[in-house]
């Protein structure tokens, strides 16, 4: 027998292959697993005919066998890959999603993520206006603009496209063939303009089970999704809807941040968001902070619940007296501002004396009691009275308390250190 180089084999193969003749081929059965192993000892011996005959037809079997395990890896390993490449996807997404990150922004990589993994697709986002019928938000970064601003003011119903079906029925809606669909009839030659034939969409709903917005997939192919690509779609779905949720429940705790509790005016920030927004606009600006005069008395004679009916009824003039375009808002105890879009004299003065007016009514406490207060306002202008909004809050301050020394129920406005502004009585 031969001696080789390679490493010596088992025991147990060296019992093996001294076995001539028939027994050979017998025993070489048990030696093919051990060489789908990595075994060297396949090439140590060798054996009389039949024996190198039956260890010859053994080892290209074994080859095969091993080919046919390296392919089984290969893919294995492919699997995982994309696997990973799916997961570093995802991560993406929801990392754009937890740093909040602009919506439009997070719904831009959402698609990118489910255009890398399904060949040949182009992904949107439509988004419903505040009333709930009509596009108001269309993000598709790899669809042509002009056909993104045609969807805007769309409004969705039954046999409206893919997504406006999708959200009107709260379900997928999966098109083959968008040339031959008739829901899609009226925008055959929108569509024609992108080159795509298919268009799958998902309704995206809130937690209440309402359609805020929709998914949507298009391919160049007319054919329907297949098993793995409906499942890329599914998880896109509950993370737009992770997305546009995190995003209202953001916009609610800002609204909360900037309100008042009690009143449900703008609190001190709102107030200062508003105004700085305004003088970075560069627009003109009128600031009037008014004060209640004795509301101590009211508190005293009623309560604090008392007071409390008391200053959501004032607030709730100011509201009405100011409209849209201006601002009112409680800076704390009685005290309230309102930000005007105007820095005319006559027309702040026009304000101030509305606002005694309608401050100055009786409030009903209940049945039999009523309640009356006054206020004091101090007037101050932009830019004429303040370049920020620090010295504006600061000089129409100053100037409602120079409005209380001169007898109350007034308004002043800021002139300067010296006091010498205008000065109105109810």
């Amino acid at each position: 027998m031969l001696r080789s180089s390679r490493p010596s084999a088992s025991p147990f193969v060296s019992r093996v292959l001294l076995i001539s003749g028939g027994l050979a081929s017998a025993g070489l059965l048990m030696v093919v697993p051990a060489f789908c192993r990595g075994a060297p000892y396949l090439w140590l011996a060798i054996l009389p005919a039949c024996g190198f005959l039956a260890l010859f037809v053994f080892r290209e079997r074994a080859r095969e066998a091993c080919r046919a395990k390296f392919a089984a890896l290969r893919a294995r390993n492919d699997r995982q890959r994309k696997r990973v490449h799916s997961l570093r996807g995802q991560a993406r997404v929801l990392r754009a999603i937890s740093r909040r990150r602009p919506l439009d922004e997070s719904m831009g990589i959402l698609c990118r993520f489910v255009e890398d993994r399904i060949p040949g697709a182009r992904c949107s986002v439509l988004m419903l206006g505040p009333e709930g019928r009509t596009v108001g938000k269309s993000v598709a970064p790899g669809l042509p603009e002009p056909y993104n601003q045609a969807l805007l003011g769309l409004e969705i119903g039954p046999a409206v496209g893919s997504c406006g079906a999708a959200m009107h029925l709260r379900k997928p809606v999966f098109i083959d063939d968008v040339l031959r669909h008739p829901n899609w009839a009226p925008f055959r030659d929108l569509v024609l303009t992108t080159g795509m034939r298919t268009c799958w969409s998902s309704p995206i709903l809130d937690d209440d089970g309402q359609a805020v917005g929709a998914f949507a997939v298009y391919n160049e192919q007319p054919r329907l999704p297949v098993r793995g690509e409906r499942l890329t779609i599914h998880v896109a779905v509950e993370m737009a809807r992770v997305a546009v949720n995190m995003a209202a429940v953001y916009r609610q705790l800002m609204h909360q941040s900037l309100r008042d509790e009690l009143t449900g005016l703008a609190n001190r920030r709102g107030m200062k968001d508003w105004l700085t927004r305004r003088l970075e606009a560069g627009g003109r600006v009128g600031v009037l902070l008014l004060d209640l005069d004795d509301f101590k008395p009211v508190n005293d004679t009623f309560g604090h619940d008392g007071g409390d009916k008391v200053l959501r009824v004032v607030a709730g003039r100011l509201r009405d007296l100011v409209g849209r375009d201006a601002i009112a808002s409680r800076l704390g105890g009685d005290e309230f501002t309102l930000g005007v879009p105007t820095a005319d004299p006559a027309a702040l003065e026009d304000i101030a004396r509305r606002v005694i007016e309608a401050v100055g009514r009786p409030v009903s406490i209940d049945r039999r009691h009523r309640a009356q207060v006054r206020c004091s306002i101090g007037i101050a202008r932009h830019p004429e009275d303040g370049e920020t909004v620090e010295e504006l809050m600061t000089h129409a301050d100053r100037a409602m308390y120079e409005a209380k020394k001169s007898g109350k129920n007034r308004y002043r406005r800021w002139s300067g250190p010296a006091g010498d502004g205008a000065e109105m009585s109810a």
